[in-house]
């Protein structure tokens, strides 16, 4: 047996009381949540969708293309975070200071730490 009665409301619609949640339901108005931009139109039907079996967009790629190993081009990016890294540590001198008080947060200690690599 149920608790808490029988279900009220309209089958198929919102509550009236949040229309937060009704905001993402009409997508041709930009809301709050998408920084007033327009989103992009969802794919009606299955078919338009790409799966596993449909040919490749890019015959002449290896599978590999990308990775370390294998066929194809390598890596082509890399961690940005080594290179700010490196520039940061030149502002050390004027952060070291810093540490020796008893104020200084935690976040602070963990960042020259994180600088110096150790």
């Amino acid at each position: 047996m149920p608790r808490g009665g029988k279900r009220q409301g309209t089958p198929g619609t919102g509550y009236s009381n949040r229309t937060d949640l009704m905001a993402n339901y009409d997508q041709a108005k930009p809301t709050a949540s998408t920084g007033g931009m327009q989103l992009p139109p969802l794919s009606m039907y299955p078919e338009d969708t790409p799966n596993l079996t449909d040919p490749t967009n890019r015959p002449n790629e290896p599978i590999t293309a990308g990775l370390s190993l294998g066929p194809g081009p390598g890596p082509t990016n890399t961690d940005p975070r080594l290179d700010e890294t490196r520039n940061l540590k030149k502002w050390l001198p004027l952060i070291e200071p810093f540490l020796d008080s008893p104020e200084t947060p935690n976040s602070v200690r963990s960042l020259v730490k994180y600088i110096k690599g150790t």
